[in-house]
């Protein structure tokens, strides 16, 4: 069965269906190295240009956010979490919502490096009735979706609970956004 996500690389914004190949899209998308977006609508968050579709391969890694619907799975997976409001910095992005941290985990909780506080978790972390802000073409956007998988690579910072607060506008930095180059293999002799 397919299902609709949104995906936020570095500098762009990806619509799109997917098969679903498990119960709930993070536990697929956190069971592969890449997936197959088949008419994806691509839109360039930087330069403006107008959106093209294609058929798109895109490495999870590279994925910063993932805005999905749907089910949250199936009740007898689901753990005992403990829920807390949470603002967290994805370079360009700044998500807002509720994190389901595991029921005994609180230590980590003090702290404000993200690496403590989402140590143990699966590369997408997900926040529910959550809201993601960035930068589009210079004019500061929210949208406000059931579910956003936040990639725990690319976290910059992580506020919890009473500092999770403010407007999340504000907090938008305008980073410059460096593209791969494609680097020539000098290592072999000729």
């Amino acid at each position: 069965m397919p299902v609709d996500l949104i995906a936020f690389t570095a500098d762009r914004r990806i619509h799109g269906a997917i098969p679903l190949a498990d119960d709930r899209v993070s536990d697929m998308l956190n069971s592969v190295p890449r997936v197959v977006i088949r008419g994806a609508l691509i839109e360039d968050l930087v330069a403006g240009n107008p959106p093209e579709t294609a058929d798109l391969t895109l490495a999870v890694g590279s994925i910063v956010a993932v805005l999905v619907s749907g089910g949250r799975g199936v009740d007898s997976r689901k753990r005992k979490t403990e829920l807390h409001r949470a603002r967290i910095g994805l370079t360009r992005f700044v998500v807002s919502g509720t994190l389901h941290v595991p029921a005994g985990s609180a230590e980590h909780l003090a702290s404000s490096n993200p690496t403590l506080v989402l140590a143990g978790r699966d590369i997408l972390v997900p926040l529910t009735d959550a809201t993601i802000t960035y930068d589009r073409v210079d004019v500061t956007t929210t949208e406000r979706f059931e579910t956003i998988l936040v990639n725990r690579a690319h976290v910059t910072w992580i506020d919890l609970d009473a500092a999770a607060g403010a407007d999340d506008g504000q907090l938008v930095e305008r980073q410059p956004v460096y593209h791969a180059a494609i680097v020539k293999d000098y290592s072999r002799t000729t």
